[in-house]
This record gives structure tokens, C-alpha cells and sequence, in this order.
């Protein structure tokens, strides 16, 4: 049973890895396909309509996570598990082979927009189905940590597509990046998503999920209705966590070139030790979180967050504190809440809508305030607001710090409470964490 649990621990994280691994891959490369793709003549505009594209990805995804999530909660976790890691590939073998503008015209940057929202529905029920499945499966002394392995795939794949950027950078140079070596870094994304699809279908089903669905399911409206202040409170943590991680793992380099004291190049290569920082404090909260209980992980991961984040990147900005200071103590700070956040909020949701209770308000948070964060940022650059970026991001870090402290080991449902089927009520007393 051991092998079995190590096998789900794989699984969850090979998605969320790809899901990672994409999207940081075209934020980072946005910059660099851009000018084949879009059409203009100013490349600020085109990097402007790049990101666009990017946050264009992110309006499917609230759609996504209720098909996905639906499909995951009818059809089963498994089953939603490999739906979404094969999209994804789909998705990132198209922008590989997309046509430039020189080629297609305005057509290039549609072939590029359709396979972003075909990822977008994708993506959309990835975070909670993983999530549904670790809590279903794991053991509950070690479920977040279990969890946070999984999560751990986050920023796993975010150095990927660091290091995948760094070496395209080193082989090729910027202008081979541009002249196309960046289709190379989707044809990677494409390969891991084919190879999580392979993992997980050796995964087995949720026993959890097999005794629900025996008992029978109530209708899905009343439910969600009645689960609605929940769902607020998933919604108002996933703001803080998605604009975080979208600035502490992502856009942090490009913040940093803007200040005049880094060159890009220099910056991508320091931070690496940002997102090792990143991933260490991820897996630390999962033990952290089955010692103490999760909440208090969590707010404090959101609290330390929203407080230092504008000291940390003005200090960054003057030259006070050097990119090795400031950008790994903000990422500990995201980790450390990014590692059990989503688990913690599975079990905000009874086994029947598990997947679209976490997965719709997720989806719709990192639509709004993650898809958009690399667009408003620049725009915020060219408007010669670059101080402004860091208090945007301490807005919504204070959102989800204030649902921190909402949310109480009370408004946790036992993990495989039948509340919600026509069995009716939970059949597990309630657990300490």
C-alpha cells in the first residue's frame, strides 16, 4: 500500500508539474515569440498582446473547472486526472507547430489564442482534482505533507521552465530564441504532458470517491448553493496564492531587469535559488501543517506575505537589498501557504462536489487576478509605475491573509463525509488536521 500511495503522490504531481512547466514557460517566453506571432512593429506591444493571449488562456479556465470538475465528480478522480494532463499536451504541441504572422497572418495569433483556452479548460480542474484525489487517498497523519509533495510539482515546474529558458539562452542566444528556438520549449512541455499521462493511468480510482458514488448524489444546484460562503472563502484564498506565486516565481526576473540593476539574463539565473526556496518551503509546510494543523500554516504563509512584500521589492528596487535576499524570502513566504492551501480547501467540500466546490472559485481567482498579473504588471512598467507592481500584489496577498483567518477547523468536512448523497450524513468522526 505503501508503493500504491507513493504511485498517487507521482501522479498528482506530474500534472500539476505540466500545468507549471506551460504556463511559466510561456510567461517567460512571451517576450521572446512575440515578435513571430503578433502582428505591430513596437515590441512592447507585441510582448503586451503575448501576455493578453496569456490571460485570454485564463478566462476558459473558471468553465474548465466546472467540466472538469464535474467530470471528476461523476466520472472519477482518475478519470478526470487523465482528461486534463492529455488537453495539455494537445494544447502545447499546437503552439509549438503554430504558424508565425509572416506566414499566417492574424491567423498565428488565433491558432495560438485556441490553444491556449483549450489548455485553459484544461488547467481549470487540474489543481482541485489533484487535490481531491491526494486528501481521498492519503493518510490522514500524513495528508498535507502528501499534499504538499504533490504541490511541490508547482514549483518543480516553474524551475523547469527556468532552466529549460536558461539553456535554450546559452545553446542558441536571445535571437535563436526568437528566430524560433522557442518552439522547442513547448515541444518539451508537450513530451512531460504525454509522459504524465502515461503515470497516471496506473493510478487507481478513490475508494472514497467509489463508496460515494454507490450511495448515490443529490442534485449538483441545491448543493452548491448551500456550499456558497465556502466557495467565497476558496475564491478569497486563491487570489493571494495565484498573484504570488504568478510574481514570486514568474515575473520576478523581468521586475528585476526593470529596475536597471539586473540585466534579465542575470536575474533568471539568480533566481533559481528563489525557486528552490520556493519548493523547499512547500514540502516543509506539509510536515509543518500534520504537526500543527494546517490554518495556522496557512495564515501564516498569507500574513508574512502580504506584510513584506512591498518593503521586500522596494528594498530590491533601490539596490538596499541584493536579489538573493529579497526574492527568496518572499517566495518562503508564498511556499509555505502554497503547499497546503489547496488541500486544506478540499476539505471545505463534501466528496460529491469536492472537485467543482474547490474548482470553480479556483478557477475563476487565478482568471481574474493570476491570468492577468503579467499583463497589469507591464502595463504598470510602461505607465512608469514600477513601484506600483508590488503594492497590486500586497492587495490581493491581504485578501486571502483576511479568508486566512476566516476559515476554521469547524468549516472542515472529514474526508470522506457522505454529506451530499443520499446516504446523507458524514460516517467518519471528525479528524484534528
Amino acid at each position: 500500500m505503501a508503493v500504491a500511495r507513493w504511485r498517487v503522490v507521482t501522479a498528482s504531481t506530474a500534472g500539476i508539474f505540466v500545468e507549471s512547466l506551460d504556463w511559466t514557460m510561456y510567461g517567460l517566453l512571451a517576450p521572446y515569440f512575440a515578435g513571430q506571432v503578433f502582428a505591430g512593429s513596437d515590441p512592447v506591444t507585441q510582448v503586451l498582446s503575448a501576455y493578453l493571449v496569456f490571460a485570454v488562456g485564463f478566462v476558459a479556465r473558471p468553465v474548465g473547472s466546472f467540466v472538469m470538475g464535474r467530470i471528476t465528480d461523476s466520472r472519477g478522480r482518475r478519470t478526470g486526472l487523465m482528461a486534463s494532463v492529455s488537453l495539455i499536451a494537445l494544447g502545447s504541441a499546437v503552439i509549438a507547430l503554430a504558424p508565425t504572422h509572416a506566414v499566417a497572418g492574424a491567423w498565428a495569433g488565433v491558432v495560438v489564442v485556441l490553444a491556449r483556452l483549450l489548455q485553459g479548460i484544461a488547467m481549470g480542474g487540474e489543481v482541485a482534482t489533484a487535490a481531491t484525489y491526494v486528501v481521498e487517498v492519503a493518510p490522514t497523519d500524513r495528508r498535507h505533507r502528501y499534499g504538499a509533495f504533490a504541490y511541490s510539482g508547482d514549483a518543480l515546474g516553474t524551475l523547469a521552465g527556468t532552466i529549460v529558458l536558461a539553456v535554450l539562452l546559452g545553446v542558441l542566444g536571445a535571437d535563436g530564441v526568437r528566430e524560433g528556438g522557442w518552439r522547442i520549449a513547448f515541444g518539451v512541455t508537450a513530451a512531460c504532458a504525454l509522459l504524465a499521462v502515461w503515470i497516471r493511468s496506473g493510478v487507481p480510482e478513490s475508494e472514497v470517491f467509489e463508496k460515494a458514488r454507490a450511495a448515490g448524489a443529490d442534485p449538483i444546484g441545491p448543493q452548491l448553493v448551500k456550499h456558497a460562503p465556502r466557495m467565497a472563502l476558496a475564491f478569497m484564498l486563491t487570489i493571494g496564492s495565484t498573484m504570488g506565486v504568478y510574481f514570486g516565481s514568474v515575473y520576478l526576473p523581468q521586475f528585476a531587469a526593470h529596475t536597471g540593476r539586473y540585466t534579465e539574463a542575470a536575474a533568471t539565473s539568480l533566481h533559481t535559488v528563489a525557486l528552490v526556496t520556493l519548493l523547499v518551503a512547500m514540502i516543509a509546510s506539509g510536515f509543518l501543517a500534520d504537526r500543527f494543523g494546517p490554518i495556522p500554516v496557512i495564515r501564516a504563509g498569507f500574513t508574512a506575505a502580504a506584510v513584506l512584500v512591498v518593503p521586500l521589492m522596494w528594498g530590491l528596487s533601490s539596490g538596499v537589498l541584493p536579489y538573493l535576499v529579497a526574492a527568496p524570502i518572499f517566495t518562503a513566504c508564498v511556499g509555505l501557504q502554497l503547499g497546503v492551501t489547496p488541500v486544506a480547501g478540499a476539505r471545505l467540500f463534501p466528496v460529491p462536489i469536492r472537485a467543482v466546490g474547490l474548482g470553480v472559485p479556483a478557477g475563476l481567482a487565478i482568471a481574474l487576478f493570476g491570468g492577468t498579473f503579467l499583463y497589469i504588471a507591464e502595463w504598470l512598467v510602461k505607465s512608469d509605475e514600477l513601484g506600483l507592481v508590488p503594492v497590486y500584489a500586497a492587495l490581493g496577498l491581504t485578501v486571502s491573509a483576511v479568508g486566512s483567518w476566516l476559515v476554521s477547523q469547524r468549516l472542515m468536512y472529514p474526508v470522506d463525509t457522505l454529506a451530499g448523497t443520499r446516504a446523507g450524513e458524514p460516517f467518519l468522526v471528525d479528524e484534528k488536521s
